[in-house]
Parts: C-alpha cells; structure tokens; sequence
C-alpha cells in the first residue's frame, strides 16, 4: 500500500516540536498540532495502513534537524506562532553549526 508524504512531514514535524523544550506553551502547539494531523487524516486516511509503525519509524529514524525542519514546514501550513518558528531557526543554525 503505497502512502503520501504530507503525513509524513506532519508527524516528524510534530516530533520536531516535542525538541523544544524551552517554549512555554509546547504542550497548547503540540494539541494544535495533533488536532491538524486528525483533521488531515479525516479526509486522506489510508485503510489498513499502520499509522502507529510509520509515526515510531519517523520519531527513531529522523534526525533532530529533520524534524526541526519538517516542523517550520508544518508551522507555515498551520500558520503557527511566530515564536516558535524563530526558535526552531535558532535551533537548526545550531545544530548546523556544530555539525
């Protein structure tokens, strides 16, 4: 069963997120974000796909920086706050950096 990559970005972007642990209102995003992902799901869901196995295969096998990354593309489609935007672009120019 073949599956579509916005799902994809969205769960690795929701990951991304959960890495930022000095943004206060995280846990309000990450429900704003959890509600966007089911609201996407309502209309593409794919029937017998192991939602589950892709989202623990996302959150193992990306990197920090991808997540981040996939997480300023989530924000900008959810217009998300500003803030959190500016600190994931501080987080990607460091993990650039000391890479």
């Amino acid at each position: 069963m073949q599956f579509d990559d916005p799902y994809k970005y969205m769960m690795s972007g929701y990951y991304g997120i959960e890495l930022l642990d000095e943004y206060k209102d995280k846990l309000y995003l990450l429900k704003d974000i959890r509600n966007y992902i089911d609201s996407y799901l309502e209309d593409n869901r794919v029937p017998d796909f192991d939602y589950e196995a892709l989202n623990r295969e996302i959150e193992r096998n990306n990197s920090d920086l991808d997540k981040l990354q996939d997480a300023l593309l989530l924000l900008k489609d959810m217009k998300g706050p500003m803030e959190a935007v500016l600190l994931i672009k501080q987080k990607v120019a460091e993990l650039k950096k000391n890479r």
